[in-house]
């Protein structure tokens, strides 16, 4: 009897061990919005609208789930006082380790994607209607999340684990107002225009240069733009802000009323693009937009760096404003990174302090 007992208690021990190994875990990242709302909302890829979304997670996150299988991925809804319609999107999903880490990651979709990509689902997906729910407690119900179960597993072996998600609208099934969590660090840098431009664009005060101060962070795109004529071509200048206006004249050319607004033995590079025309009936009037991105290292170095650029506008030889913009003095500390754009292109726009909150189940 003694014996029987024994092996009677070891088959149930063992049995217990196995279904404990089998049965799901959960890791959310960040973990502090493990059950409780983040500050912001993410669109959801192909709910509305084409779209593309990498998401770059750290390691940091991930430690606990190093040698396990990623079997699902969740997105909760964001807390808010309004029903969310559900629909259906159709989305394929690739997990990959990334070559990257978040804060060094490419707006080239390609450049982010590690050598052991796997396709892990592809088909469509529910997005639920969802009842109010005002937080600030948000749980991982049916209701309240958009789960993406894989057909086949990612083994998740370290470092940054890549989501590249594609997203396709259903007809006659969009969600057309179904926000995803998300966490958004509020620091950006701090912009100065500088003298007025010159030409037929910007308004009164010829204000067509601009800078993105939520963009100026260590690690992210600075994105600079500006206004003029269809197809036309214009300069970036970047270097330090002239004390006072030299007029284009001192330069041999013949525009009245234009200035540069830099110092011409301190413009550190220049760069080319296109206004691309418009094609927002809305926005026609402002003219075509030029846009540039420049990477900012993300080290210590660069916070609080401060430079000004302006922009030349070759076809009219009219000079913009001037920006003069400066760096964070804060690194984001999110260890997460979101890449997004149509699945057309293959660059998207890069946020080192925005991301999803995210549920991965593994086991």
């Amino acid at each position: 009897m003694s014996s029987t007992s024994n092996l009677s208690t070891l088959a149930a021990a063992f049995l217990t061990a196995t279904l404990a190994a089998q049965a799901p875990q959960h890791q959310v990242v960040p973990a502090t919005y493990t059950n409780t709302d983040a500050v912001s909302y993410e669109w959801i890829a192909g709910a509305s609208r084409d779209l593309r979304q990498q998401t770059l997670i750290g390691a940091s996150h991930l430690q606990g789930m190093i040698g396990h299988s990623i079997a699902a991925i969740e997105l909760r809804r964001s807390a808010a006082n309004e029903v969310y319609q559900g629909g259906t999107a159709n989305l394929s999903v690739t997990l990959s380790t990334s070559p990257r880490v978040p804060l060094q990651c490419a707006n080239v979709y390609q450049q982010n994607i590690g050598p052991d990509a796997l396709q892990v689902f592809s088909g469509l997906v529910t997005l639920p209607t969802s009842p109010i729910e005002v937080g600030p407690t948000v749980a991982w119900t049916a209701n309240n999340i958009v789960r993406i179960a894989f057909t086949t597993p990612f083994l998740y072996q370290g470092g940054t684990l890549l989501v590249d998600i594609v997203g396709q609208p259903v007809a006659g099934q969009n969600a057309n107002w179904w926000m995803a969590d998300a966490e958004f660090e509020d620091i950006k840098g701090t912009t100065q225009q500088v003298g007025q431009g010159c030409g037929v664009y910007g308004g009164p005060n010829h204000e067509w240069s601009h800078v993105a101060p939520r963009t100026l962070l260590p690690g992210g795109y600075a994105r600079f733009w500006a206004f003029g004529p269809n197809n036309g071509f214009a300069i970036a200048a970047f270097g330090a802000a002239s004390p006072t206006p030299i007029p284009l004249s001192a330069f041999g050319m013949s525009t009245p009323g234009c200035n540069m607004h830099l110092q011409p033995g301190l413009v550190l590079s220049t760069m080319v693009a296109m206004f691309e025309p418009e094609t927002n009936p809305l926005l026609l009037a402002f003219g075509g937009i030029a846009e540039v991105r420049v990477h900012l290292p993300n080290d210590p170095w660069i916070f609080g760096m401060t430079l000004t650029t302006q922009w030349l506008d070759i076809s009219q030889q009219a000079t913009s404003n001037a920006v003069q913009w400066t760096v964070a003095s804060q690194m984001p500390g999110l260890d997460m990174a979101l890449v997004e754009g149509s699945p057309l292109d293959t660059t998207g726009e890069v946020s080192v302090h925005l991301a999803q909150i995210m549920r991965l189940e593994y086991q």
